[in-house]
C-alpha cells in the first residue's frame, strides 16, 4: 500500500533524531509502564518499537530474564534500536499485520506510541490476538491522550496529518471485536492505555485480511 510505503520513508527519514525526542520522556513511560504488571512476563513483544526507548526499561521490570521481541516496519529506526546494545532484545524488521509468530506464545505485547500509524488497525489486533498466549495482554499506550495526539498530527501534516488515534472507548470496541476482554480504559491529556486479555472463547476468531 502507498500509505504503508510513505509511513515507512516518513518514519525513516526521521530516525536519527528521534532519540533526542524520546529521551526527555522517562517519568512518563515509567508511570504508563506502571499500570502494567511485567513481572511474570516471560515473553513481550514491543511492536513498534521505533529507536528502542523501551528496553531498558522493559528490562529492568523484568529484571532482565524476559525474551523480548522489538519489531518495527522502518528499517531505520530498527538500525537505530540496534545502537542500544541491549543483549535481551531480538529486533526484527516487520508489520503489525504479520507477525512473525506462532499462535499462543507471547505473554504481553505492548503498543507504545505507535497504533495511529498502523494502517488495518483490525488486522493488527487480531494479529495480537493470535500470537497471546491465553490470558496473555495488549497494551496500547501514548504520553498523551487521543484529543492530544490527533491535534499534534494534524498540526506536522504531511504523512502524519491522518493518522488518528481512536478515543479510548472507541480503541476498547475494536479491542472486543478482535477477541479481547477490555481491563483498563484509560484516555486523558497525559496518557492513554487500552489494555485487554485475550479471551479463549473466540479461540476459532476468522482472521480478516482488510488490505
Amino acid at each position: 500500500m502507498v500509505e504503508n510505503l510513505l509511513t515507512r520513508q516518513y518514519f525513516n527519514a526521521r530516525a536519527p533524531q528521534w532519540s533526542a525526542q524520546e529521551s526527555k520522556c522517562t517519568e512518563e513511560i515509567s508511570r504508563l509502564l506502571a499500570h502494567l504488571n511485567l513481572s511474570r512476563c516471560h515473553s513481550i513483544i514491543d511492536l513498534g518499537c521505533g529507536n528502542g526507548v523501551l528496553f531498558p526499561f522493559l528490562a529492568q521490570l523484568t529484571n532482565g530474564e524476559a525474551q523480548i521481541f522489538a519489531i518495527d516496519f522502518a528499517e531505520g529506526m530498527v538500525r537505530s534500536a540496534k545502537q542500544r546494545n541491549c543483549r535481551s532484545v531480538h529486533l526484527l524488521c516487520g508489520c503489525a499485520r504479520y507477525l512473525p509468530f506462532k499462535k499462543n506464545c507471547i505473554d504481553l505485547i505492548i503498543a507504545f506510541q505507535v497504533f495511529p500509524h498502523i494502517h488495518g488497525k483490525q488486522v493488527a489486533l487480531q494479529e495480537c490476538w493470535r500470537v497471546l498466549k491465553p490470558s496473555g495482554e495488549l497494551a496500547i499506550v501514548h504520553r498523551h491522550g487521543s484529543q492530544q495526539i490527533n491535534a499534534m498530527h494534524e498540526q506536522i501534516g504531511g504523512v502524519v496529518k491522518n493518522h488518528r488515534l481512536p478515543p479510548a472507548t472507541e480503541m476498547a470496541q475494536l479491542l472486543k471485536c478482535a477477541g479481547f476482554e477490555v481491563t483498563q480504559v484509560v484516555d486523558r491529556s497525559e496518557e492513554y492505555l487500552v489494555c485487554g486479555k485475550k479471551d479463549m472463547e473466540h479461540e476459532s476468531f476468522p482472521p480478516k485480511r482488510d488490505m
